[in-house]
C-alpha cells in the first residue's frame, strides 16, 4: 500500500523514482530528489503510481543518526523479514534503514558533482579515470563531427564531397535543398545521413520519402543497412511516387525527400490530368513541410522547365511556374558569369585582369569581391590559386540560381569521379550464317527508298539481327504478312510496329526478306548467339574451376561444370553474372537455354511482366544463393535496384539508346564498387563493315560510355540519336565510324556549356574550411581503437559488463551484464536492456562490410545510452586520493592538497534553448567553437591555479593503485575517509568544497590563455557569420536591382541571421562552463597512515 514515505514511480512522467510526501483522496504529492540542494514536487493521480523496490547497487541518501548531515551509500540488500534496507556507507559501515528513511535520485542527470564530494560520497579514482576517458572520447567525437551524430554513426564510407554537402545542410536552420550531384556520387547517402540526423534531433518527428517504384526496395535496404532506420520505428514512410493515394496529405510530416525530383516536376506539365493531379499533391506536401530534400541528377541546361518546377517546390513565392520566360533568361545570363569564372583558371595575367574587371563591373557593390580582386593583382602565384578559388566560392555562394542548390565541382571530386574501371571485351558471332544475313540486310538498305518509314524499318532489322535470330525471324515475318505477333509488340514500341507492318513494300523487298528467312531457318553448325553465350560462360567457369583441359570438348566441359555446381569442392565459388538483353522474348529464350545447361536454380530473372514481389524474390535469390550465379535481365532491369555485388555484366545485345546502356552500367558501377568490373559486349559479326561493331565503337570511342558516365549528356544524346539513325540508314557502318570524331568534338563543346551553367551552383570541397573539417573527421574516425579503449575502459573495466564476440567475426562484439555488473537491475532495464543482444563494431570498414551490425559512434543507440547513463550515474564524478611520490618532501605537514576540476566548455546558447532549430544552431556553434574539456588544479591554501611544472607532472599522472614503487595512489574512502579531516575540519568540509568550486570557476574564466582562446574564436566566428549575412544581403540587393519580386523569406532569413550573429558570438566570448567531475588530491612523500589494501578499488 502506498503511504507517506513510500518510494514510487509514475507512468505519467519520466522522472523515475520519487518519495510520497502527502496523500489526499485522489492525488499524491511526490518529491523527486535531484541533489541535496534541489528537490522538485509533482502532484500526481494516485492511480498512476506503483511502489518500487530499490535494487542492489543503487546509490541512496539517508539522514545519519545523531548527525545533522546527510549520508550517502549503496543499497546492498532488502531484509524481507524486517522490511529494512541494508545500506553500505563509504566508511565501510553498514546501516539498516526503513523505506521512509532512504532517498534515491530521480532520473534527471547530476547538475553539479561537487555535491557528491561535499557529502564525501566519492568513489575510487579508478572509476574517475575511466569515466573521464570516456567523456573525453564522446566530447572529441562531438567536436570533430561538429555535432553531426547522424553522419558519424551512419554505416557509410566517408567521402569528402558527401560530407561537405551533409555539413552544409545540417548547419543551416532552413533545410530545404536541391541535391544535384551527378548520378552515382551518392545523393541517397547524403539524404540518408541528413534524415538520420533529423530523427535523432527530433524524437517525435516523422518523415516521408517518395521514390520511383523501381527504387522502392533499394531505398528500404539503403536506409536500413546504412542508417539503421528500424531504430526509429513507425517514423519514416517510404512510398513509390506512383502510389500517391497511400500518402495522407494532411498528416503532420516535417521532413520530406523526393528522389528523382525532376520526374515529379515533369508531371506539372503532363498532358495526363492524373499526372498533374499527382504533382499537385506533392506540391502541397512540399510547401507544407519544414524540411525538404529534392534529389536530381538532371542538368539544368536544356531542362529549364523541370528545374523551375523543382525550385517552385522549394520556394514557391520566388519561383513561380508561370514565369518560365524570365527564368530561362536568368539561366542564360548565368552562362556569361560562369564563362568568366571558368576562364579565371590557368589564365595569363592580361586575361586574368580582364576577367576580374568584367566580374567587378557585373557586381560593383560587392565589397568582398572587390577586395579579393585587389589582392589577386598583387599576390604571388602560390596565393593566386587560393584567391581565385575564394572568388569562385564567393560568387557561387552569392549568385547561384538558388542559394540552396548543392552540386559538387567535378574537379573537387576527382577521388570519386572515377574513370570507370571497365575494359569492355567484344565477343563476335561464331554463327556461319552471319555473313549472309549481313549481306542481305545491306542489300535491303541499298534498295530501300530514302524515306523515314524505311529508315525506321532498317533500324528494326539492324536491332533484330544483333541478338537472338528468332527475333529477326519474327520481324521479317511481320513485315511480309503485315501482321505482328503479340510477343513482338513487347519488344518494340507501337509506332515502330505500325511502321513495320503498314509501310508499303518496295520492289524486290519480298525476295530479299524471303531469302533472309531461308538463311535464318537453316540450322547453324557453329551455333547461334545463345550457344556463343553458353560457350563464353563455360570458358569462364573452366578457368575458375581449373578445367581448361576440357575446353576442346564442350559437352564434357559442361558435364564437369555441372558436377562442380551440384557438388562443389572446398574453395569453389561461382561468379555473379548479369546478362542484359533489350528484348523480353530474347530474355525468355536465354533463360530456357541456360537453365537447361546449368540447372533451374542457377538462373534468376528480372523481366517485364513480373510482379514487384517476384522481382524481389529473384534478386534475393541471385544475391544470396551461392548456386544461383546468373541473372537474366531485359529492359525492366535497366532502372532499379543496385547490382553492385555482381562480378560480370554481359550485354547480349546493344540497345540503340546510349542512355539505356548507361542505365545498365550504372546498376553495377558507382563509387562504392571498388572491384574491377568485367564487361562483355556481343558485337555481332566479325566483319569490317559490321554496323553492330561500328555502333559498339561509336559508344566506346565517341561517347566514351565505358570510361565515364554520360548521365549529364542525356539531352545531347537524345538530340543526336535521330541523326545517327539517318546516318546508319544512309551510309551504314562507315557513317557511324565517321561520326566518332565529330561526336567527340560536340561532347567537348557540350561539356563547356554544362560547366558554364553548373559553375555557379557548384560547391568547392577544396575550400579551406571544408578540407580541414573532413581531414580532422576522417583522421579521428580512423583511430577507432582509441574510441574502443575509452568505451571498454568504462563499460567493461569499471562497470564489469562482459564482452561477447560474434562467432567468426573479429572486432564485432556486444556488451552483456553479468552477476558482477555494477549497475542495478532497474537501471539495466532503463539504459541497456535493448542493446544486450545487439552486436556492433568500432571499425567503420568492418561495419561497411557487414550491414547487420551497429557502428559504435555517438548517435548510435548503445553509445547514446552509455553517454546518458554516465551523466546520471555518480560513479566517477567525484574522487579523493592520496598520491604518494618519492620525489616529494616526506616530512609531516609538507603535504600538498587541493582539487582537480574537469570542466566541459562549449558555446553558450542558453538564450536559444527553446528555439525549434536549437540542435541545428548548436551544430553551427560547435563548428565555430568546438567543445573541449579543460582540467584545472587548484591549490586551496593559496586559492590559485597550480602552475608549478613539477607539481603538475605529479598531479596529471594516471591513477596507479597497488604495486607502485616510485609513486602510488590511495583511495580516500571507506576506512581512509577520515584522513580528509586531517586537512579540512569535518564541519567545514562542505563549505570548503563549494568555495573551491566557485574559486576554480573564477580562476579559469580569468586565465589569460582561456580569455585569448574565447576572444580569438569569437573574432573568427564573427567574420564567418558576417560574410554569410553579407552574401544574403547581396543576393537580396540583386533581386531588387533586377526589379524581380521581393523575397520576403530571404529578408526574414537575413534578419534572423543578423540576430544569431550576436547571440553566437556572445556565447563564444562567454561560453558555458559546466563541471563534469571533481577530485580532492593530497600529494605526499610518504603513504597515508591508514593504508589497508582492501580500500583500493583498482
Amino acid at each position: 500500500m502506498i503511504q507517506v514515505g513510500s518510494l514510487v514511480r509514475s507512468r505519467n512522467n519520466d522522472l523515475g523514482i520519487g518519495k510520497v510526501t502527502q496523500i489526499s483522496e485522489q492525488s499524491v504529492i511526490v518529491e523527486y530528489f535531484c541533489s541535496l540542494g534541489k528537490q522538485i514536487q509533482n502532484t500526481l493521480p494516485l492511480i498512476s503510481l506503483s511502489k518500487v523496490r530499490i535494487q542492489r547497487q543503487t546509490r541512496c541518501y539517508i539522514k545519519l543518526d545523531n548527525e545533522d548531515r546527510w549520508g550517502i551509500g549503496r543499497i546492498f540488500a532488502w531484509d524481507e523479514d524486517n522490511d529494512l534496507y541494508q545500506v553500505d556507507l563509504p566508511d565501510k559501515k553498514t546501516v539498516l534503514v526503513t523505506e521512509q528513511e532512504v532517498y534515491v535520485r530521480c532520473d534527471l542527470p547530476i547538475e553539479d558533482p561537487i555535491d557528491i564530494l561535499a557529502m564525501k560520497g566519492q568513489e575510487t579514482p579508478y572509476f574517475h579515470e575511466r569515466r573521464l576517458a570516456l567523456v573525453n572520447s564522446l566530447m572529441s567525437q562531438r567536436a570533430v563531427s561538429r555535432g553531426m551524430t547522424g553522419l558519424l554513426s551512419a554505416n557509410i564510407k566517408l567521402y569528402p564531397h558527401q560530407v561537405e554537402v551533409i555539413r552544409r545542410v545540417l548547419e543551416d536552420p532552413i533545410q530545404r535543398y536541391l541535391l544535384a550531384d551527378d548520378e552515382g556520387l551518392g545523393k541517397t547517402i547524403e539524404a540518408g545521413a541528413i534524415l538520420r540526423q533529423y530523427l535523432l534531433d527530433e524524437p517525435q518527428g516523422t518523415a516521408l520519402v517518395v521514390v520511383p517504384k523501381y527504387l522502392l526496395e533499394q531505398w528500404h535496404q539503403e536506409l536500413e543497412k546504412k542508417f539503421y532506420i528500424s531504430h526509429f520505428p513507425d517514423r519514416v514512410k517510404v512510398v513509390a511516387v506512383e502510389d500517391v493515394q497511400k500518402i495522407n496529405r494532411n498528416a503532420d510530416i516535417n521532413f520530406v525527400i523526393f528522389d528523382e525530383a525532376d520526374k515529379i516536376a515533369a508531371m506539372a506539365y503532363s498532358f495526363d490530368a492524373s499526372q498533374r493531379q499527382r504533382f499537385a499533391v506533392y506540391k502541397h506536401i512540399a510547401h507544407k513541410c519544414d524540411r525538404l530534400l529534392l534529389l536530381t541528377a538532371t542538368p539544368l541546361l536544356n531542362h529549364e522547365r523541370d528545374y523551375l518546377a523543382m525550385l517552385h517546390l522549394l520556394e514557391p513565392d520566388i519561383y513561380r511556374m508561370d514565369d518560365l520566360a524570365s527564368f530561362r533568361a536568368k539561366v542564360q545570363n548565368r552562362a556569361a558569369i560562369g564563362k568568366i569564372l571558368l576562364s579565371l583558371e590557368d589564365a595569363d595575367s592580361v586575361v586574368l585582369k580582364d576577367n576580374l574587371n568584367q566580374l567587378c563591373t557585373l557586381f560593383p557593390k560587392d565589397a568582398y569581391l572587390l577586395d579579393l580582386a585587389d589582392k589577386l593583382e598583387t599576390q604571388t602565384a602560390t596565393d593566386q590559386d587560393r584567391l581565385i578559388r575564394a572568388i569562385r566560392t564567393h560568387i557561387s555562394d552569392t549568385h547561384r540560381l538558388h542559394r540552396r542548390i548543392l552540386r559538387n565541382r567535378p574537379a573537387s571530386v576527382e577521388d570519386v569521379i572515377w574513370e570507370r574501371n571497365i575494359s569492355p571485351k567484344a565477343e563476335y558471332d561464331l554463327d556461319e550464317r552471319s555473313i549472309d544475313i549481313h549481306e542481305s540486310i545491306q542489300k535491303w538498305r541499298s534498295l530501300a527508298p530514302n524515306e523515314k518509314e524505311y529508315q525506321r524499318i532498317f533500324l528494326l532489322l539492324f536491332l533484330a539481327s544483333g541478338t537472338w535470330l528468332g527475333l529477326l525471324e519474327q520481324v521479317i515475318t511481320a513485315r511480309l504478312k503485315n501482321v505482328a505477333r503479340k510477343e513482338l509488340i513487347q519488344d518494340f514500341d507501337d509506332e515502330s510496329i505500325n511502321t513495320l507492318t503498314d509501310t508499303p513494300k518496295f520492289a524486290g523487298e519480298e525476295e530479299i526478306l524471303e531469302s533472309l528467312l531461308k538463311i535464318i531457318r537453316q540450322p547453324s553448325e557453329d551455333g547461334d548467339r545463345i550457344e556463343l553465350l553458353k560457350t563464353v560462360l563455360l570458358y569462364h567457369l573452366s578457368e575458375r574451376f581449373n578445367l581448361q583441359s576440357y575446353r576442346s570438348n564442350l559437352s564434357k566441359l559442361l558435364e564437369q561444370v555441372q558436377r562442380r555446381i551440384t557438388r562443389p569442392i572446398p574453395g569453389d565459388t561461382l561468379p555473379k553474372i548479369v546478362v542484359f538483353t533489350s528484348f523480353p522474348q530474347v530474355g525468355a529464350e536465354i533463360v530456357r537455354c541456360l537453365r537447361s545447361s546449368f540447372g533451374k536454380t542457377t538462373v534468376a530473372t528480372h523481366q517485364i511482366g513480373q510482379t514487384h514481389a517476384e522481382v524481389e524474390k529473384n534478386l534475393k535469390q541471385f544475391k544470396n544463393d551461392s548456386k544461383c550465379f546468373i541473372l537474366v535481365c531485359d529492359s525492366a532491369a535497366e532502372e532499379g535496384r543496385s547490382l553492385q555485388f555482381a562480378d560480370w555484366i554481359i550485354h547480349f545485345d546493344i540497345p540503340w539508346s546510349p542512355n539505356r546502356l548507361e542505365k545498365r552500367i550504372s546498376r553495377i558501377d558507382s563509387i562504392y564498387n571498388t572491384q574491377k568490373i568485367e564487361l562483355t559486349v556481343f558485337a555481332g559479326a566479325d566483319l569490317e563493315d559490321s554496323p553492330h561493331d561500328a555502333w559498339f565503337r561509336l559508344l566506346k570511342e565517341g561517347l566514351a560510355i565505358f570510361q565515364r558516365s554520360i548521365t549529364n549528356l542525356q539531352f545531347y544524346v537524345d538530340k543526336k540519336l535521330p541523326q545517327l539513325e539517318a546516318k546508319l540508314f544512309e551510309t551504314g557502318a562507315n557513317g557511324l565510324i565517321e561520326s566518332i570524331e565529330q561526336i567527340q568534338d560536340e561532347i567537348a563543346a557540350e561539356k563547356v556549356k554544362l560547366n558554364e551553367q553548373n559553375v555557379l551552383d557548384e560547391i568547392d570541397i577544396i575550400d579551406e574550411d571544408a578540407t580541414q573539417y573532413f581531414t580532422a573527421l576522417d583522421n579521428y574516425d580512423a583511430q577507432y581503437q582509441q574510441i574502443q579503449r575509452s568505451v571498454e575502459g568504462w563499460i567493461c573495466d569499471a562497470l564489469e559488463f562482459k564482452q561477447v564476440y560474434k562467432t567468426d567475426f573479429t572486432g564485432v562484439q556486444r556488451y552483456q551484464p553479468t552477476m558482477r555488473t555494477l549497475v542495478p537491475v532497474d537501471e539495466l532495464r532503463t539504459y541497456f536492456n535493448t542493446f544486450a543482444e545487439t552486436f556492433g563494431t568500432f571499425n567503420r570498414k568492418l561495419a561497411n562490410e557487414n550491414s547487420d551490425i551497429n557502428l559504435y559512434r555517438i548517435g548510435e543507440e548503445f553509445l547514446e545510452s552509455l553517454a546518458s547513463y554516465i551523466h546520471w550515474d555518480d560513479r566517477g564524478q567525484a574522487f579523493a586520493l592520496w598520491r604518494f611520490d618519492k620525489s616529494w618532501d616526506n616530512s609531516q605537514g609538507k603535504e600538498w592538497f587541493g582539487f582537480r576540476f574537469n570542466y566541459i566548455i562549449e558555446a553558450n546558447l542558453t538564450y536559444l534553448k527553446d528555439d525549434t532549430k536549437y540542435q541545428i544552431l548548436k551544430r553551427r556553434a560547435d563548428g565555430l567553437f568546438p567543445p573541449i574539456i579543460e582540467s584545472i588544479f587548484v591549490d586551496v591554501e593559496r586559492m590559485s591555479v597550480v602552475q608549478d611544472e613539477e607539481l603538475l607532472t605529479i598531479l596529471q599522472r594516471p591513477y596507479k593503485g597497488k604495486g607502485g614503487t616510485q609513486y602510488r595512489d590511495y583511495n580516500l574512502a571507506k576506512s581512509r575517509l577520515s584522513i580528509i579531516d586531517n586537512f579540512v575540519e569535518a564541519n567545514k568540509w562542505q563549505d570548503f568544497c563549494y568555495q573551491a568550486r566557485q574559486t576554480s570557476l573564477e580562476l579559469l574564466q580569468q586565465r589569460p590563455d582561456f580569455v585569448e582562446l574565447c576572444e580569438k574564436q569569437a573574432t573568427i566566428a564573427e567574420q564567418k557569420l558576417s560574410k554569410r549575412v553579407e552574401q544574403l544581403q547581396l543576393r537580396l540587393n540583386q533581386l531588387v536591382e533586377n526589379k524581380e519580386r521581393s523575397d520576403s523569406e530571404l529578408e526574414e532569413e537575413i534578419e534572423t541571421e543578423t540576430d544569431l550573429i550576436q547571440l553566437i558570438i556572445e556565447g563564444i566570448r562567454h561560453p558555458s562552463i559546466r563541471l563534469d567531475s571533481v577530485g580532492f588530491i593530497v600529494v605526499s612523500g610518504h603513504p597515508p597512515t591508514q593504508s589497508d589494501e582492501e580500500s583500493d578499488n583498482s
